[in-house]
C-alpha cells in the first residue's frame, strides 16, 4: 500500500537567510535515507515559512520490500578441524548470522565448499522508520549555533512548538525535539482566529494553511510579493531596485506577503544614492525605486506579513523606522565627508590586515609601490596611481563603510570628489575593489585596472607567504577570487603582463623574514595558473587545449588566452589530428632518448635519404615566416601554415629509420626531430590534443 507521509515543524522565527537552505537540505537527507531503506515513493517536496519547515512525500510505500539475505561464510576446510569440530571462523560467522551451526547450509562451488546461509527478511514498515530518519535530517540541518530553551535538553536553531507526522490519515507515534506527534500545527500569527488547525491528511497540506492565511511554497510567496512589487512600480512609472537575494530574503520573513508604498523625505537624496539603497535593503528589508534615468526616488516598496484594513497604520511605521535609518546614514556621510581622506589612510596604522603581514597601511604602501612597478608596464599616469593607491583603503575607517561593508571603495569615490581629488582618481579608488565576485564587471579605467591587480598580487603572495593555503571550501582571504580577478583583468582587458615578473616584484615589497615559505613565487604562480584552468574551462576550451598550452610554461596570461584561441581554432583543420599524431611520436622518441641525447645540429651532410633531405629543408625555408607570425602573436596563422609540413612528416616516418644502426645518422636523425618538436610547439604543445 501507498500513503502520503506528512511532516512540519512549527517553530519561533526562522533565520530568514537560512531558510532556503534548510529547506533544500532536508529534503535532500530524507530523499536520500528513504531510497537508501528501500522506501519507494512517487515525489517528495519541501515547504518553508518563517515558523515551519515541512516535507511532503507522494506514495510513500507503507513497508520495505522483503529481501533475501546470504552471506558466505569461511571454506568448509577452515569451518571445521580433523575431527569434524566447528572452528571459531564456523562458531563466529554462525553467530553473526543468528543461528546455530547446524543451521548454516553448503554452498558448493566450482572452486570448493563454503558455509552458506539465506534468509528472507520481513521489511519494516514505514511507520517504524520514519521517525529515525526524520529525526536524522534535523541532525544534519547546517546549524551554526543551536539553542536550547526552557529547562529542556534538547537543541534547535529555534525553540520549537508543534509536531506534525502523518502517514495517510494516521499520526505516526514519536517523539522528536520533546515534541509528541500530532496532526495540528499554527495558521498566521494575527490573521487566523484559531490558536492551532488540525491538517487531516498530507494533501490538505497546503490548502488547509492557505485558508489559515500562510503560503507553504516559497515560489509562490516570492510570486505574489514580484507581483504587487512590479503593480506598485508601474503605478508610480518606477523601476524596482530588487536581487534575487532580497526577494528571497523577504519571501523567508512573510508568510502572507503584501507590498505597500511608502516615502521618506526628499532631503535625504543628497546622501549617495548607494548608500541610502544599502539602508533600505539591507537593514529594512524594502525595495527602493528609481525612475528611468536611473536616479534614486524618495519612496520604497514594504512588504507587511498581512493584509491590513488600515494599511496606513503599516507604512507610517515603516515611514518612522526608514526615516531614522536613513537619517543615520546622512549623519555618517556629513561626519565622514569632513575628514580628509589622506587623514583616514594615516588611521590605518591601527588597523591590523593580518598578524604576520602588518598593518592596513602597511599594506596600502606595497599596494602602491607594485601599482608604480604595473604602471611603468602600461603607460599609466604615475602620479595618478600612486595618489589613488595611497587613499584606495581610506573609506574603511568612515562610518558609513563600518556600517554598510559594502559600500568600500564607493564611498572613497564619493569622499575623494568632495575633496577635490581628481576625478579619475576617485574613479581608482572605487574601481579597484572590482571584481567582487565571479561575474562581476571589471574595472574601466587603466589606473583602476593597475590598483586592482596590485592589490589582489599582494594579498596572494602574503597570504601564500606565510603558509595560509586555503583548504576545501576554507578561503579566509578569498585567495581564490582574487587570483580569478586577477586573470579576468589581465585577459578581458588585453593587459600583456608577466605573472611571474608581477609576482617576483609583490615578493620584494615584503620584508626578507617576513614571508617564511620559501617557495612562495612558484607556488603563487601554480595558484594562479590552476584557477587559469578552471576559468578556461568555464569559457569552453577543453582539458586537453589547456594543457597543450600549459606545457610551455606561458606566464602571460593574456598570450595564454590567445594561444588557447589559436588551439581550439587548429582542432577544426584537416591536418590536425595528423600532425597531433606525428608530435606524439616525435615527443614519445625523443622521450625515451633522453638521456643519450646530447645538444647537437644537424649536419646536412649525414642527410641521406630524400625525405628527411626534404623535411629539413621545408623546416629552413618556412622557420623565419613561423618565426615572425610568433612574434606578432599571429598564432592562429601560425598553427594553419604548419599543415604546410604535412606531406613531409608522413614521409619521413614512412620512409626513414630515425634508430639507425650507424650512431651519427641516429643523432643526426634525433636533431631533426628536436628541430621538428620546436617548430609544432611554437604555438602549444599539439602532442597533447
Amino acid at each position: 500500500m501507498q500513503r502520503d507521509f506528512l511532516f512540519e515543524l512549527c517553530t519561533e522565527e526562522l533565520p530568514p537567510k537560512s531558510l532556503s537552505l534548510f529547506a533544500q537540505t532536508l529534503l535532500n537527507v530524507v530523499e536520500q535515507d528513504l531510497k537508501s531503506k528501500q522506501l519507494d515513493f512517487k515525489h517528495i517536496q519541501s515547504f518553508a515559512t518563517p515558523r515551519r519547515l515541512a516535507l511532503l512525500v507522494e506514495n510513500l510505500a507503507d513497508k520495505q520490500k522483503d529481501q533475501e539475505i546470504e552471506r558466505k561464510g569461511p571454506a568448509i576446510q577452515a569451518a571445521f578441524d580433523a575431527k569434524g569440530a566447528p572452528t571459531q571462523a564456523c562458531l563466529g560467522f554462525a553467530k553473526s548470522c543468528g543461528v546455530t551451526v547446524p543451521e548454516l547450509e553448503t554452498l558448493e562451488t566450482d572452486k570448493g565448499a563454503w558455509l552458506y546461509f539465506k534468509q528472507k527478511q520481513k521489511g519494516q514498515s514505514a511507520v517504524d522508520l520514519l521517525p529515525d530518519i526524520i529525526n536524522n535530517a534535523l541532525k544534519k540541518l547546517p546549524i551554526p549555533k543551536p539553542m536550547r530553551w526552557g529547562a529542556y535538553d534538547t537543541e534547535f536553531i529555534r525553540p520549537v512548538h508543534h509536531l506534525i507526522m502523518l502517514y495517510g490519515s494516521t499520526i505516526v507515534p514519536c517523539e522528536i525535539l520533546g515534541l509528541k506527534s500530532d496532526n495540528k500545527t499554527l495558521g498566521h500569527r494575527f490573521l487566523n482566529k484559531k490558536p492551532l488547525i488540525t491538517i487531516r491528511t498530507p494533501k490538505q497540506y497546503v490548502q488547509s494553511l492557505e485558508k489559515a492565511f500562510v503560503m507553504a511554497q516559497a515560489f509562490k510567496r516570492k510570486e505574489k510579493i514580484k507581483r504587487e512589487i512590479d503593480k506598485i512600480a508601474k503605478k508610480e512609472g518606477a523601476i524596482p531596485i530588487l536581487n534575487d537575494a532580497l526577494l528571497d530574503e523577504i519571501a523567508s520573513i512573510v508568510e502572507w506577503p503584501c507590498a505597500l508604498l511608502a516615502e521618506f523625505p526628499k532631503a535625504y537624496l543628497t546622501v549617495p544614492k548607494e548608500a541610502l539603497i544599502s539602508s533600505i535593503q539591507e537593514h529594512q528589508k524594502c525595495i527602493p525605486l528609481e525612475n528611468i534615468k536611473g536616479k534614486l526616488l524618495p519612496k520604497f516598496i514594504t512588504i507587511a506579513n498581512l493584509k491590513s484594513n488600515e494599511p496606513r497604520a503599516i507604512i507610517e511605521g515603516n515611514e518612522r523606522v526608514m526615516n531614522a535609518r536613513l537619517a543615520d546614514a546622512a549623519f555618517f556621510f556629513e561626519q565622514d565627508a569632513k575628514i580628509l581622506l589622506e587623514t583616514q589612510t594615516e588611521t590605518l596604522k591601527k588597523v591590523m590586515f593580518q598578524n604576520a603581514l602588518g598593518s592596513l597601511f602597511d599594506k596600502t604602501k606595497r599596494i602602491q609601490a607594485l601599482a608604480s612597478f604595473i604602471a611603468e608596464s602600461l603607460d599609466a599616469d604615475s602620479a595618478d596611481v600612486k595618489r589613488a593607491a595611497f587613499l584606495c583603503k581610506a573609506d574603511l575607517m568612515s562610518s558609513m563603510v563600518f556600517e554598510f561593508p559594502e559600500l568600500q571603495g564607493i564611498m572613497g569615490e564619493y569622499y575623494a570628489k568632495a575633496q577635490k581629488e581628481k576625478p579619475i582618481v576617485a574613479k581608482a579608488i572605487a574601481e579597484h575593489y572590482l571584481p567582487r565576485f565571479a561575474k562581476d564587471t571589471l574595472p574601466k579605467t587603466l589606473i583602476g585596472q593597475t590598483i586592482a591587480l596590485a592589490d589582489r598580487l599582494d594579498t596572494l603572495v602574503g597570504i601564500l607567504g606565510i603558509g595560509k593555503v586555503p583548504t576545501g571550501d576554507k578561503d579566509p582571504f578569498a585567495l581564490r577570487r582574487a587570483a580569478l580577478g586577477i586573470l579576468r583583468i589581465l585577459i578581458e582587458k588585453k593587459l600583456p603582463l608577466d605573472l611571474k615578473l608581477l609576482i617576483e616584484k609583490a615578493i620584494s615589497l615584503y620584508d626578507a623574514k617576513t614571508l617564511s615559505n620559501k617557495t612562495v613565487s612558484a607556488q603563487t604562480l601554480e595558484f594562479i595558473l590552476d584557477r587559469l584552468k578552471y576559468w578556461s574551462l568555464d569559457q569552453g576550451f577543453s582539458a586537453n587545449d589547456f594543457a597543450a598550452v600549459r606545457a610551455l610554461n606561458i606566464t602571460c596570461p593574456l598570450d595564454f588566452y590567445k594561444r588557447l584561441e589559436a588551439v581550439q581554432r587548429f582542432l577544426k583543420l584537416p591536418s590536425a589530428d595528423t600532425l597531433s599524431q606525428a608530435n606524439k611520436r616525435v615527443s614519445n622518441i625523443l622521450s625515451k632518448q633522453a638521456d643519450n641525447m646530447a645538444p647537437t645540429s644537424i649536419d646536412k651532410n649525414l642527410l641521406i635519404e630524400p625525405q628527411e633531405k626534404a623535411l629539413e629543408n621545408i623546416l629552413d625555408k618556412k622557420l623565419p615566416a613561423f618565426a615572425d607570425l610568433l612574434n606578432q602573436g599571429k598564432y592562429i596563422q601560425l598553427l594553419k601554415d604548419l599543415s604546410s609540413l604535412q606531406t613531409q612528416v608522413n614521409d619521413f616516418f614512412e620512409h626513414v629509420m630515425v634508430m639507425a644502426e650507424d650512431p651519427k645518422l641516429k643523432a643526426n636523425r634525433l636533431a631533426l626531430l628536436q628541430k621538428l618538436h620546436g617548430v609544432l610547439c611554437m604555438v602549444a604543445d599539439i602532442s597533447l590534443l
